[in-house]
Parts: C-alpha cells; sequence; structure tokens
C-alpha cells in the first residue's frame, strides 16, 4: 500500500464525528438513570418517562431506511448534517422547555430522528477516508462513540440532577450537543481528493433492488441473522441488568457498577479487538471467539450471586460483545457489496433495534409469567449458542481475501 495517497485529515473527521455521536447516545441515556425522579418532578407515570428511551428505538426503526437513502444518494457528510442539526436544535429545545414534559417528549422524539443519520454513517465514513486495512479501525472507534454515550448519563444525569436540578442538567447535554454539531458543521469533508488505497468497486445504490439483493445475499444473510440475535441480547441485557441482578441479592448501586463495567469494557474492547482484526487480516475467527466466550458468560450473569465475581464476569461479557460488533458491521459491508454502505449497515441496524424491542418485552413477559428471570435468560444463552453454528458458516469477505492474497 502507498500511505502517501492517504489524506491525514481522516483523523480529523473521526475527531469531528465522534462528539456528535456520543452526544445523540447521551440525549437517548439522559433520563434512564433518574426515571424515578423524573416522574415524580413532571407528575407523569413510569410509562411516559420509558417513552423518552424507547422514542429512540421507535424512530430509529422510522427513519433507518430514510437515512440509508440519503447517506448512499448524497452522501455521509449530508447524513452527519442532517442528524448533527437534529441532535444540537432539538437538544437545546428539551432544556430550553424543561418546564413542559410535553415539550421535553416532543423535542426527545425529534432528536431520536437524528439517531439513524449519525449511526449508519459508520462503514460509509470509513470507506470514503481509511485504506482496507484500517477501516475495521474506523468503525471500532466510531462504535467506540455510541458505548462511550451509553456510559456517560448513567453517571453525570444522577449527580448532575441531585447538584444542579434539571433544567441545568438538560442545559450542559445541549451544549455539548451545539459544540459536537458545530464541529460537524465546520470540519467534516465528504471525501478525500484522492482516494484511499483499497478496493474502488462500483456499488448500488439505495433501492428496493439494492435491498431484495442484500437479502438473497446467503453470506450477509447470515451477518444479519448474527446482528439481530447479538444486539437484541445486548439492549436486553443493558436495559434490564438491574431486574436480572437484583433477585440474586444484588443491590441496585450493586447492579449498576455492574452495569458500568460490562459497558467500559465494551468501550475497551471495541477500540483493541477491530485494530488486532485489521492487523491480522482476520474477522471471522474474532466472532466466533467472541460468541463461544459468551455461552458461560451469560451462564454465570444467570446463576452466580456473587458481585465481585459478576463485575468480571460483565466485564469479559461487555469486552467479547461490544468489542466485535465494528468488526461484524465492517464484515457485513464488505460482504454485502454492491449495496452501498449506508443499506448494508443500516439493515444490520435495524435488525439490532427490532430484536431489541422483542427481546425486551418477551424477557420482561416470560419473567412476570413464571416469576423468574432464570428462564429467560437461559433462552439468552440458547440463542447465543444458536449463533456458533451461524458464524461457523461465515466466510472472509472476498476483499479479505484479495487483501491476504496481496500480502502473500
Amino acid at each position: 500500500m502507498k500511505q502517501e495517497n492517504v489524506s491525514s485529515y481522516r483523523w480529523v473527521i473521526l475527531i469531528a464525528a465522534i462528539p456528535i455521536i456520543i452526544s445523540t447516545e447521551m440525549m437517548w441515556l439522559t433520563f434512564s438513570p433518574i426515571a424515578s425522579i423524573i416522574a415524580e418532578h413532571y407528575g407523569v407515570s413510569g410509562f411516559a418517562v420509558d417513552m423518552l428511551a424507547t422514542s429512540y428505538m421507535i424512530m430509529f426503526i422510522v427513519f433507518c431506511f430514510p437515512a440509508a437513502y440519503v447517506i448512499d444518494r448524497f452522501g455521509f457528510k449530508r447524513s452527519l448534517v442532517i442528524g448533527a442539526l437534529l441532535t444540537g436544535i432539538f437538544g437545546f429545545t428539551r432544556a430550553a422547555f424543561a418546564g413542559s414534559f410535553t415539550i421535553v417528549i416532543i423535542s426527545q422524539f425529534l432528536v431520536a430522528c437524528g439517531q439513524p443519520f449519525l449511526l449508519n454513517i459508520t462503514t460509509k465514513a470509513a470507506a470514503n477516508w481509511f485504506p482496507f486495512e484500517e477501516r475495521a479501525t474506523a468503525d471500532g472507534l466510531l462504535t467506540m462513540a455510541q458505548y462511550a454515550g451509553f456510559a456517560i448519563p448513567m453517571v453525570l444525569s444522577p449527580i448532575l440532577v441531585e447538584s444542579m436540578g434539571l433544567k441545568p442538567m438538560l442545559y450542559i447535554y445541549a451544549v455539548i450537543a451545539l459544540v459536537s454539531m458545530a464541529a460537524v458543521l465546520i470540519f467534516i469533508k465528504e471525501k478525500p481528493a484522492v482516494p484511499p488505497p483499497g478496493p474502488a468497486y462500483e456499488r448500488e445504490d439505495f433501492s428496493r433492488k439494492a435491498i431484495t439483493s442484500l437479502l438473497k445475499n446467503k453470506a450477509y444473510l447470515l451477518a444479519l441473522i448474527c446482528a439481530f440475535i447479538s444486539i437484541g441480547i445486548f439492549n436486553t441485557i443493558l436495559t434490564l441488568i438491574e431486574s436480572i441482578l437484583i433477585p440474586r441479592g444484588i443491590t441496585s448501586a450493586e447492579a449498576g457498577i455492574i452495569g458500568a463495567a460490562f459497558v467500559v469494557a465494551g468501550v475497551i474492547g471495541a477500540i483493541l479487538l477491530p485494530i488486532l482484526s485489521d492487523k491480522v487480516g482476520i474477522r471471522i475467527k474474532f466472532l466466533f471467539t467472541a460468541v463461544a466466550i459468551l455461552i458461560p458468560l451469560y451462564l454465570g450473569l444467570t446463576f452466580i450471586g456473587s458481585f465481585p465475581v459478576l463485575v468480571v464476569i460483565a466485564a469479559l461479557s461487555g469486552f467479547s460483545i461490544m468489542g466485535v460488533a465494528p468488526i461484524l458491521f465492517q464484515h457485513s459491508s464488505e460482504v454485502g457489496y454492491p449495496a452501498q454502505e449506508g443499506t448494508s449497515l443500516g439493515m444490520i441496524l435495524l435488525s439490532g433495534q427490532i430484536s431489541g424491542v422483542l427481546f425486551v418485552m418477551l424477557f420482561e413477559a416470560i419473567s412476570a409469567g413464571t416469576g423468574s428471570v432464570v428462564i429467560p435468560m437461559v433462552g439468552i444463552v440458547i440463542l447465543t449458542a444458536i449463533e456458533l453454528p451461524i458464524v461457523a458458516k461465515m466466510k472472509e469477505s472476498k476483499l479479505m481475501n484479495e487483501r491476504a492474497e496481496q500480502a502473500e
């Protein structure tokens, strides 16, 4: 590879994109760790407060394909700008009109509209700016930004709302969003003057034909099924971590620490594992190893009651499932050729949102019906085990094989 053909501005692109991705995820989970305070402050039901977070899943399903269309037809910069404007402007309105729950929840839904325009750009931005051997690394850093956005409000919201009050807390999140929006407007460019080294094949724009071709692509379908299961399980564990652990004598505070260990280790995994994947030129072995490791780890989350051991298990689980996510995203983009990256990644993320809602509902229904979380947790273990033969059928992409041949 001729590194002199690679623009150093690619790192500016990442630095400018990461804060707005962190910001949208912070907006998503702003109210989750302080749900009881929000319900009391506004005098609304728990269901109404839950809708503040559920808005993101609903709006992602609605706007996933429109975001993919924008990315594939007009470029990832246009998509980032749309998402950044929605996040910045309506993040500000939910702070400015914090006295009205109606305006807060409307603003939250409008902020949520921007999330797919921000998250779906991951593989497209990597393809436009990074050489092939660095693309999973770029994917990993952008995915890591999502994970950081999960963790920050879990720590900050309780501290800020207790020390400053609700409105000042919302203004802090709004300022972060507005500064992040400005970085996108000022620094983001669509592509370098000279394309980076790597495959330069023509890809199909977003269309029904492109979607149909993906659904007929066996290699892509295997990745889609894995994403459906893995992301659904991830969303379920992250959403219900307290309900999963409290029956075994774990306190709410301890459950929060275990959840934080899960996310923080996931951030580390999302940085390290994609870099290793790029270095050694392998995707599938990382995916298979992670799934195999997760089976006993999820059993541990189901039956072990020791707090220190659960912290370790949660950290290893987060490192594995969140660490290989960007590798799966990059692999799906590679095997999804000739579909554009916005379409292939959009369908992967959409499947995860659908399974997230479905798995959470099923988990709560089964646990309520049986009076125990053991049965739905065993279901998670079984679903993970089902992934193993699916991943075993997956093969490295043509692009990865071509890279290996060139290296020889």
